[in-house]
C-alpha cells in the first residue's frame, strides 16, 4: 500500500512539474511573438494537422497537435511557427513526439520536394536521390535550393517539405535552449531563396518561349 501511495505522489509530482515547465515556456513563446510582431495563441485556432494534412512530415504518427501558434506575416507571406506532438504505437509502446515547425505559405508556383534525415521517419519511403545531410524525394532543382538556403540551421536535424507553394519547416523539438522563434530568420533565407529559384524559372521559361518565336518568325520572313 505504502509503495502504491509512492507512485502515486511521484506520478503527481511529476505532472504538476511537466505542466509548469510547459506554461513557462507558453508565457515565453508569447512574450516573442509580440517582439516578432506577430500574434500568439497556446491553443491552435487554425487547425493545423487538418489544414497541412496531405503533408507527410505531418503525418508519420498519429493523434497529431498543434499548439503554442505564433502566426502574422513577413515579408508580405502568411507566416505559421508552432510547437507539434504525434504519437508512434499505442499502450505501454506509445512513443511521443515533439516538433518545432514553420510554415510560409507563398503562393508561389513551386516544385514539390520532401528531404529528410536519415534517423527521421519518412526514411522508410521511396528516396529519389541525397544532397548533402539529407535524402530527397521530388524535384532535384528544389532539394538543391533548400539544402543551399538552410545551412545555419542543417545540423539540428531539420527536415523540408514543400507542396504547391508551401513551404514546410520541421525539426525536433525541445531542444537545448532553443525554439521554433530562433528560426524566423532562417526561414527568411529560405523564403528568399524559393523566390529566387522562381524568379530564375520564370525568366528561363521567358528566354526559351522569345527564343522559339525568334526562330518561328525567321522561318516565316520571306528570303
Amino acid at each position: 500500500m505504502a509503495l502504491l501511495i509512492g507512485v502515486l505522489i511521484a506520478s503527481t509530482v511529476s505532472f504538476v512539474v511537466m505542466g509548469l515547465r510547459q506554461l513557462k515556456r507558453t508565457r515565453r513563446l508569447a512574450s516573442k511573438a509580440n517582439e516578432m510582431d506577430l500574434r500568439f495563441s497556446a491553443d491552435d485556432p487554425f487547425d493545423i494537422a487538418r489544414r497541412y494534412a496531405e503533408f507527410t512530415l505531418m503525418h508519420s504518427g498519429h493523434s497529431a497537435r498543434a499548439y503554442n501558434v505564433a502566426y502574422g506575416r513577413t515579408e508580405g507571406v502568411p507566416l505559421r511557427e508552432f510547437d507539434f506532438r504525434s504519437e508512434l504505437g499505442h499502450g505501454t509502446r506509445r512513443l511521443t513526439r515533439h516538433y518545432c515547425m514553420v510554415v510560409l505559405e507563398t503562393h508561389l508556383r513551386l516544385p514539390g520536394v520532401l528531404m529528410w534525415k536519415d534517423t527521421q521517419a519518412p526514411a522508410l519511403q521511396r528516396c529519389d536521390g541525397r544532397l548533402g545531410l539529407w535524402n530527397y524525394r521530388g524535384s532535384g532543382a528544389m532539394a538543391d535550393v533548400l539544402a543551399g538556403s538552410c545551412g545555419k540551421f542543417a545540423d539540428d536535424g531539420v527536415s523540408m517539405e514543400v507542396r504547391e507553394g508551401v513551404v514546410l519547416l520541421c525539426a525536433p523539438g525541445r531542444m537545448r535552449g532553443r525554439d521554433y522563434t530562433t528560426r524566423l530568420d532562417d526561414a527568411m533565407e529560405v523564403l528568399r531563396a524559393v523566390r529566387g529559384f522562381q524568379n530564375a524559372d520564370q525568366a528561363d521559361t521567358t528566354a526559351g518561349k522569345d527564343d522559339l518565336l525568334g526562330r518561328n518568325i525567321a522561318k516565316m520572313s520571306p528570303s
